[in-house]
């Protein structure tokens, strides 16, 4: 290996933060310049904030230009007004050609969404308007929206590239800013054409506008003789299932459907159903995209103790199931890197705070893979959640994604400029936003199939100023 190869790969080791890795890697150099370069960046990682000095000092070289951005990068996640204040230094001194600079640049810039200088504000503008960066505007728009900044909303939206401004999202809020600066006709016609189609912002234009709400739907009807050529792998699938060996039957079910055709997917997703693997129907209905076949995508299941526990802890079962169906897909066996496990994708920390302060039967985290206790443990978590929150679904289904303390700092940040939507929409966590939206939207296609009336925003969660 030559040093430069170590070097190179310490220096991935810095951007993953793994300080031990570029320890073990100074040892593999043999040039005292090598060295003298590993030490550099083992100074950086442990004190970023003395990347201006380290750039002076170093020579103008790739190994050096890259550590300087990295210890930037570094800096600036901690302290980005002070990372920002050298930021043309520290370019200046190593080099820095306009790439390095506007990676940079963008790095920062969207860690200062927050800052309340103005100077250090009108730098983050300038370096995102002249970006191509959907992210780096994305966070700016939000912050027009949390700042009720209707004008400067729409000038933000019109930065994006044509593709993403053209997206329902961001032509909802378009059409949002158009109606709230007085161009009700524009606004409204804009906000007409997402109606009729399946998204959290159709739905949301519709209750704007005061429509009905819909969205496409389409249906498959089992045709075995599509499937005759698969009994035997069926068969085997079924059997597996039989022993209990579900992991198994799962591996057998996406082997075959990597092999068939669309229209084959379509037939086995329906023949899943049919038979009562729901977890294997969900996984067929992805594989073929049947997006708008509401029947086969969300399996009614459980029925009795989502009722049951929905009852005992005052939440309404959709809205346990629909949560269960985003958090874990309706499989009781999933384990998420984090450890959330079971159906609603829970905690043992949770369940074990949940089991004690309200008085549960519980004793070790494999319990969470029982449906039963999953879903009284998870109730009556989200239970609490909601009484904590005044029966806000928004703001619970926020914190039992991101946790209380983050949606608790997100409100006072917000300081009740926010309707319901724009709340959602100023998120900073795309996951969580998407979280709250999906399961919005999984309560009404879940109502749609069992024929439940329910409101997509309740009187308080419209009236909530947040």
């Amino acid at each position: 290996m030559s040093d430069d190869w170590v070097l190179k790969r310490a220096l991935l080791a810095f951007e993953g933060r793994n300080r031990n890795l570029i320890v073990y890697l100074q040892k593999k150099l043999d040039g005292k310049k090598s060295q003298a370069k590993a030490q550099g960046m083992l100074e950086l990682f442990d004190k970023p904030e003395r990347v201006l000095a380290y750039s002076r000092k170093a020579s103008q070289d790739p190994i050096n230009q890259k550590l300087a951005e990295l210890a930037l990068q570094k800096w600036a996640r901690s302290e980005p007004q002070e990372a920002q204040a050298v930021f043309n230094d520290v370019a200046k001194a190593q080099g820095w050609n306009q790439e390095q600079k506007g990676r940079v640049a963008r790095f920062i810039a969207i860690r200062l969404m927050d800052t309340e200088e103005a100077a250090i504000a009108k730098w983050r503008d300038e370096v995102t308007r002249t970006s191509q960066d959907v992210r780096l505007i994305e966070a700016r728009i939000r912050l027009a929206l949390r700042e009720n900044d209707w004008r400067g909303l729409s000038q933000w939206i019109a930065v994006l590239p044509e593709q993403e401004r053209k997206t329902l999202r961001w032509q909802y809020w378009q059409g949002r800013s158009e109606i709230a600066l007085g161009k009700k006709k524009e606004g409204t016609e804009r906000l007409k054409a997402l109606l009729g189609q399946r998204s959290f912002y159709s739905v949301a234009a519709a209750k704007i506008l005061q429509q009905s709400v819909n969205y496409p739907t389409s249906t498959v009807t089992l045709d075995m003789k599509q499937i005759k050529a698969h009994k035997k792998a069926l068969a085997r699938i079924d059997e597996l299932i039989a022993l209990d060996k579900v992991p198994a039957a799962k591996s057998e079910w996406r082997w075959l459907l990597d092999r068939v055709s669309q229209k084959e997917k379509e037939m086995l997703a329906a023949y899943a159903a049919d038979s009562g693997w729901y977890q294997m129907t969900i996984a067929a209905t992805i594989s073929a995209s049947l997006w708008d076949n509401n029947q086969l995508r969300f399996p009614v299941v459980h029925q009795n103790l989502f009722t049951l526990h929905g009852r005992k802890n005052g939440v309404d079962p959709i809205t346990l199931m629909s949560l269960a169906r985003q958090e874990s897909a309706l499989n009781p066996d999933a384990q998420s890197p984090v450890g959330a496990r079971g159906l609603m994708q829970i905690m043992p920390d949770t369940a074990r705070y949940t089991a004690r302060k309200y008085q549960l039967s519980y004793s070790n985290p494999d319990e969470l893979y029982q449906v039963g206790k999953n879903i009284e443990i998870g109730s009556r978590y989200l239970s609490s959640l909601l009484e904590r929150y005044d029966q806000n679904r928004i703001l619970a289904f926020a914190a039992y994604n991101a946790g209380p303390s983050r949606v608790d700092s997100w409100l006072k940040r917000s300081q009740g400029k926010l309707d319901a939507y724009g709340f959602i929409e100023a998120i900073p966590f795309a996951e969580t936003r998407g979280y709250v939206q999906n399961i919005l939207m999984f309560e009404t296609y879940y109502r749609d199939l069992m024929g439940v009336q329910g409101r997509f925003l309740n009187e308080h969660e419209l009236n909530t100023k947040y």
